[in-house]
Parts: C-alpha cells; structure tokens; sequence
C-alpha cells in the first residue's frame, strides 16, 4: 500500500517522540505529508508566532513565580488534570509564599479582552463588559500575571490568543507578565517538536517532491484527504483508543492495541506497544522545555511503531 500510493498522508500523531520519528521516516521513503490530529490548532499558534512572537513563561516559572493566573480556555482538567495540583497548588514555591490567585475565563472571553486591554492603555471603549474592573483590579495588583492558555472554539482562537499576546506585551512595559500555551493535548507538543527535529520544519511538511516543503493550508492533512491528493491514510495513534477518521482513501492504522473501529475496521491494523505501559519512550511536556520520560511497566510482544517503520522501509527502499 504504502508503495503505490503516489501521495501518502501520515495523520494523528497521537504517541510519542519514537512515534514521531516512525512518521517522519515514513514520509521521508515514500514521499508523503506529516499532519497531526490537532493539526489546525498548532500551525495557528506556529502561524502566530511566525508573525510577531510572543512572551512566554514555562511550567516551573509559574509554579515558583506567578501570583496572579488567567485560564482562558475550556477543558484544561481534561486535557492536563494534574496542572491544578503541580502548577496552582504546590506548597513548594522558590519565590512566593503564597499560591497564585486563579481568574478563569472560559472561552467566550474576547470582548472581555479587548476592553481590557484597551482601559488598561487608557483607550476609550465603547461599553464596558462585566468583569473587566475586577480583572483590571486584579492585574494591576499583581506582580507576575501569567495567561494560561488551553483549548479555545476555531473562530475566535486566533483573535484571544493574540490580544492576549497584546496584553502581556503591554504589561511587560512597566513590570512582568508572560503566556503559557498549553495547546490542545494528545501530543501535540511532542508532535510538532519530534518531527521539527527530524524534518526541519514540524507537521505538515510534504516530501513529495523529494525534499521537505512546509505549508501550514496546503498541507492540512484534512484539506489533501477532501480533494484527493492524499490516496492513503497512515494513522499512528499509540497513546489513544479513538479511531481515525473515516475517509474515501485507503486506510494503515498503526495503533492501540485495544482501539475501536466504530464504523468498520481500516484496510490494515497493526497493533503497536503503549508508551509507558508496554515500552519505553519519552514525550514532550505542554511548555515544550523538556522531555518526559515513559517507563515500560509490563512485558509485551507487540512492536514500537518505529520498529515496524523501518521493516517496511527495508523492505521497500525510498521511492521518491
């Protein structure tokens, strides 16, 4: 399959940095793409950044510095469920004896932004939205504000993150201020910054041509499946039991080994060890500043998704 397709697309990336490399070396030998599940969310934040920056904080800085924290975003217990307890309430703190004061915003939060920012720079508004004086209270009190940034609605994604970004750049004139972008989970870290690693570039980087190209639209892993440039779907997805999407194309499915086909099984599935269960690995943290390792913690006879790459590699040398 992976020898006739003339354009492979290699999806979910929902595992770890062995599993990244695993998709990597695919697309490099057969000349396919690289996208993640999550793939819109990351190339908007690596769109953003690529444009104007932004001010960051890591995980231990806010543990140990931050006094006052914003959440805007939904499902951050989902998503990362231990934050509440390593980040907000740790009674180990280097630089501040007290923990954070906790603001949440949800996601229907842009306004409430704006007209924030706007009176804090002392720029007339055109109504006030309740809340924005106890926030401005809380924000001019504070010493260390950080943003924390989870899962936010498509349409308005962009706008918060970037009046965000506005925000701390404004505070950072007088005093600190920072963001911490956790992104939207299931290892979308890991997987933009294993394939950056092993391409150059991150998630939807094409090699057809034979050498690596980006491009954040072209390249949607959803876009190439839609107008039939992609004729295979190779989803590697280790760490979760949900299925791929069903699609027209041909379907390789390197995955859990107790995952679900709820609307029929793919073309081939090939059962792959568990991160931190079945073997060992490693996964980027949500800061993206350092590695996390996964200790195997049971024997088992299944492959790693890379072992079974690079079979098929030897197997069928590069073909683009």
């Amino acid at each position: 399959m992976l020898a006739n397709a003339s354009h492979p697309l290699i999806d979910g990336l929902i595992g770890d940095l062995l599993d990244c490399k695993a998709a990597a070396r695919l697309a490099e030998n057969f000349g396919g793409t690289i996208d993640h599940l999550h793939g819109n969310a990351i190339a908007r934040n690596l769109r953003i950044y690529q444009q104007g920056g932004w001010l960051i904080s890591s995980m231990g800085e806010v543990r140990n510095r931050a006094d006052l924290v914003i959440l805007v975003g939904e499902e951050l217990e989902a998503t990362h469920p231990r934050l509440q307890e390593k980040l907000f309430e740790s009674p180990e703190r280097l630089h501040a004896s007290a923990p954070p004061a906790i603001h949440q915003l949800g996601h229907d939060c842009l306004d409430l932004l704006s007209v924030v920012r706007a009176r804090l720079a002392d720029k007339p508004v055109q109504s006030d939205i309740t809340g924005s004086d106890e926030l401005i209270t809380q924000l001019s009190a504070s010493v260390y504000p950080v943003f924390v940034i989870g899962c936010l609605p498509e349409q308005s994604a962009e706008l918060i993150i970037r009046t965000c970004i506005g925000l701390v750049r404004d505070i950072n004139e007088t005093r600190r201020a920072a963001l911490l972008i956790l992104g939207s989970g299931e290892g979308d870290t890991t997987a933009q910054l294993g394939t950056t690693w092993n391409n150059g570039f991150g998630i939807r980087t094409s090699h057809a041509r034979g050498f690596p190209e980006q491009d954040l639209e072209m390249h949607a892993g959803s876009r190439l499946l839609e107008s039939g440039e992609a004729d295979l779907l190779v989803w590697i997805s280790s760490l979760s039991t949900s299925p791929p999407p069903q699609v027209r194309q041909s379907t390789l499915v390197f995955g859990h080994p107790a995952m679900v086909f709820t609307h029929g099984p793919p073309d081939i599935f090939l059962p792959v060890g568990v991160p931190g269960i079945q073997r060992a690995g490693y996964l980027h943290r949500a800061d993206g500043l350092r590695m996390v390792p996964l200790h195997k913690l049971v024997d088992s006879t299944l492959p790693g998704s890379i072992t079974l790459c690079e079979h098929l590699i030897s197997q069928e040398p590069r073909t683009c």
